[in-house]
């Protein structure tokens, strides 16, 4: 019976070395290799500057890495802007698929084109070197600037995913297509309220959204050569 009961033993506690050492591969598999694929529940969030003002959510994605980038400029539909401070975030999609986001907070004294005692901010895309949008919000009280730059080289990021899904604003107080320093429209919580200035007045869907939904309209709003690929689509339908 000892004999019985010393056996049983030994099996329990070689049982119990064999979960403990498989446990410990796991976790070492986990950091070593990567995954090819994000899971529905992997999710990457980025508090853009540490304090909690402005966060990008990215669903369904795994977080690769990140590193600290050098200060650059970056060119949009309508100027030209500096991230200063940031760093570059590296994810993978459920697809497969991986890119990128930059993030930075930066002082409004580096954006001449932001000031006065209201929110104000931009939505924009990118032109030149990178394929994608940017957003920036300016927040009055502490002088701040907080910029994101989501590339779509392989993984599409519209302007509507930018700001309503990756950032949560609200759509009755963030409007698409805000290419100058524009206001909020409502009370918020980043909002004064009040009106504001921009070249569009009114919501205006994206513009390749717009230029397939109402393709004459497309150049009510915007230029010939402002994006040639959009250019090319419209006139492959017979619109000049």
């Amino acid at each position: 019976m000892s004999s019985l009961k010393r056996n049983l033993g030994m099996f329990v506690v070689f049982v119990i070395a064999l979960i403990i050492v498989g446990f410990a591969v796991s976790l070492v598999a986990d950091a070593i290799f990567t995954p090819k694929y994000a899971s529905y529940d992997d999710e990457v969030v980025e508090d853009i500057g540490g304090d909690n003002v402005l966060k990008a959510t990215l669903k369904s994605c795994y977080k690769l890495g990140e590193e600290n980038i050098p200060d650059a400029y970056f060119n949009t539909s309508f100027s030209s802007y500096i991230w200063k401070g940031a760093k570059k975030i590296t994810y993978l999609d459920g697809a497969g698929k991986t890119d990128y986001i930059i993030v930075w907070k930066s002082s409004a004294a580096d954006y001449p084109e932001f000031s006065g005692n209201t929110v104000r901010y931009i939505s924009d895309y990118l032109t030149g070197d990178y394929e994608g949008r940017c957003f920036m919000l300016y927040i009055p009280d502490t002088q701040t600037v907080y910029g994101i730059l989501a590339d779509s080289d392989n993984i599409t990021c519209s302007e509507s995913k930018l700001m309503y899904d990756l950032l949560g604003l609200n759509k009755s107080e963030y409007s698409l297509l805000n290419l100058e320093p524009h206001q909020s429209y409502s009370t918020g919580s980043y909002s004064s309220g009040g009106g504001g200035s921009s070249h569009y007045h009114t919501v205006v869907p994206d513009r390749y959204t717009l230029s397939r939904t109402d393709p004459g309209a497309y150049y009510d709003h915007y230029e010939y050569g402002d994006n040639y690929e959009i250019d090319d689509y419209l006139e492959s339908e017979g619109y000049d």
